[in-house]
């Protein structure tokens, strides 16, 4: 009787961590996020899709059946540089997979999982080495170059608010702090 009363006390402990975003109910498994999916069948997955749709010259193609993004132009928001390659880019989830699992996430359905990690909003091209130094913080440990941060504040924002996601205390006072600083100049 007591093991099964500590099991409920730490079910119960644990519910309640993930409401507020302290702990998730479960480990982050990279795999239950399904990203880069083809919705439309057309053989450009969600990333080759962002990568046309966003450069600003004409793209070329890896083969004749245009698939994958071979070339371009694309410019990094984070960094503010330019970058004619796919292949020196990613793309970047504005709230990480892992950031959304601990903080709400991990509870969700596999559908809501994909919608998310496939969702344009919080997709952004960026410089694969500045993409691999954001990781997976949230905003009181990461924040892109100076000239882009309102935006990227008002991004963590409204997907906080869109995907009913329970920040961090700390990211959500370094996010208020940028937009107040925003909001008065």
């Amino acid at each position: 009787m007591k093991l099964l009363l500590k099991i409920t006390l730490f079910v119960f402990a644990s519910a309640a961590l993930s409401q507020n975003g302290s702990a998730p109910l479960s480990e982050y498994q990279r795999t239950e996020w399904r990203h880069w999916e083809d919705f439309d069948g057309d053989c450009q997955n969600a990333r080759q899709e962002l990568l046309i749709a966003q450069s600003q010259l004409e793209i070329s193609f890896t083969n004749a059946r245009g698939c994958t993004v071979a070339t371009g132009l694309w410019f990094d928001p984070y960094t503010g540089l330019l970058f004619s390659k796919a292949s020196d880019v990613d793309i970047d989830h504005v709230i990480p997979l892992k950031y959304a699992h601990d903080h709400g996430g991990a509870s969700w359905s596999p559908l809501l999982k994909k919608l998310f990690a496939n969702d344009p909003e919080n997709l952004l091209i960026v410089d694969d080495a500045e993409n691999q130094r954001k990781s997976a913080n949230g905003p009181a440990d990461y924040l892109p170059r100076f000239q882009y941060q309102c935006e990227y504040a008002s991004k963590w924002k409204g997907l906080a608010r869109k995907y009913e996601l329970q920040l961090a205390q700390r990211d959500t006072l370094t996010i208020e702090r940028i937009l107040r600083r925003c909001a008065e100049t």
